[in-house]
């Protein structure tokens, strides 16, 4: 069974190890857990915890909570959920980001990941558009768009433009 399970400050080794299977910019997620010493994967927890609760963020930040994608139990892969939309982020990372940790890839997991943050933004009250940015030359993100329903609406060298209704 898939299901979404918010980050905790109680999260253990196993959430740290899958994360060192999703590069550190890897398709324009950022996993700034990646190559840290596992002695520094409480701080960054706390951070998570703190950004959905709007704790802690820099002027350019918004509140952000963060899920991890659980299959039967094992964490496969996270995302992000950004509860507003800035300038900057209508540009480059939308409402959502996320991916799949590289050994679970290629069974469905991000097309699930995508539609259970959809949902999940629905029921955190963000009634407007959602809209999730990808690589323009990353086909297998932009199906796991398009399979949720999203529609491209602009497309740069940079960047393609995914909004959900």
């Amino acid at each position: 069974m898939l299901y979404l399970q918010p980050v905790s400050l109680t999260d253990g080794r196993e959430f740290y190890d899958m994360l060192q299977h999703i590069g550190a910019k890897e398709n324009g997620f950022l996993n700034s857990a990646y190559g840290i010493p596992y002695a520094d994967f409480p701080a960054y927890l706390t951070r998570k915890v703190d950004m959905a609760q709007g704790v802690g963020l820099e002027d350019w930040m918004v509140p952000a909570s963060t899920f991890w994608l659980m299959s039967d139990g094992v964490p496969v892969g996270q995302g992000n959920l950004r509860h507003r939309l800035t300038d900057a982020l209508r540009e480059a990372g939308g409402h959502i980001g996320y991916a799949v940790a590289s050994d679970h890839r290629g069974k469905g997991y991000g097309k699930e990941l995508l539609r259970l943050l959809l949902e999940e933004a629905r029921r955190m009250g963000i009634t407007e558009e959602i809209l999730v940015t990808v690589y323009p030359d990353n086909a297998a993100s932009r199906r796991v768009a398009e399979a949720n329903g999203g529609q491209l609406r602009r497309e740069t060298e940079e960047r393609a433009y995914y909004w959900f209704s």
